[in-house]
């Protein structure tokens, strides 16, 4: 019986360095995870589809050519995706020093080069007049939270993408994003995306600045 292959499943045609990379960096997560709390430890035996997978499910909403992963914490989804989108610039922001340290860690010793990691707040950055074409955030907050926030670092036409939550096909939770955005701004929608292996589709709440 022909095994398939779950990243191929995402509609994703990863070169076998790229592969490598994602499993070095499992792998890394797994060792650093001992000592340091990055995920939780119910998390590490389905590592691969709960984590790696569900990063990944997100690439074929980007926009842009720069990135920036809004609290990122070990990395997920923002590492990910750098492997995945080689010619995409991706800033991971994150204000734990111990994650940060991870993803520095893992940055240098896998040799992505497309990304960089920022120890701050992400109202620093926006702070400083650093502008983003997308924005992604996992495990943070609701997109009717973050939109206030991240609208100033958003280029013209670009997009806020918000994991919001894994349901099975048919179960689209409600965005409250609409009844909190004021009318005639930016559109907002919702898309899901089926993740191999937890027989889920995790939902998307994407708003595009326009």
């Amino acid at each position: 019986m022909q095994q398939t292959d779950p990243i191929k499943d995402l509609g994703l045609d990863l070169g076998a360095e790229q592969k490598a990379k994602l499993l070095d960096f499992s792998k890394a997560l797994l060792q650093w995870n001992k000592r340091t709390n990055l995920i939780s430890k119910g998390d590490e035996s389905r590592l691969f589809s709960r984590h790696i997978l569900d990063s990944l499910s997100a690439t074929s909403f980007l926009v842009g050519d720069s990135i920036v992963d809004m609290g990122s914490g070990a990395g997920l989804p923002g590492l990910p995706l750098a492997i995945a989108c080689p010619h995409k610039k991706f800033t991971l922001c994150e204000r734990m020093k111990k994650r940060a340290h991870f993803m520095q860690f893992v940055i240098a010793n896998l040799g992505i080069d497309n990304a960089q990691v920022i120890e701050a707040p992400f109202e620093e950055i926006v702070s400083k007049g650093e502008s983003f074409n997308c924005v992604v955030s996992r495990g943070v907050r609701g997109a009717e939270i973050l939109w206030p926030i991240v609208e100033r670092a958003i280029t013209k036409s670009g997009r806020l993408i918000v994991y919001a939550s894994t349901h099975s096909f048919g179960e689209e939770p409600i965005s409250k994003s609409a009844g909190n955005i004021h009318e005639g701004g930016p559109h907002i929608s919702s898309s899901a995306v089926e993740i191999p292996g937890l027989n889920k589709a995790h939902w998307f709440h994407i708003i595009d600045k326009r």
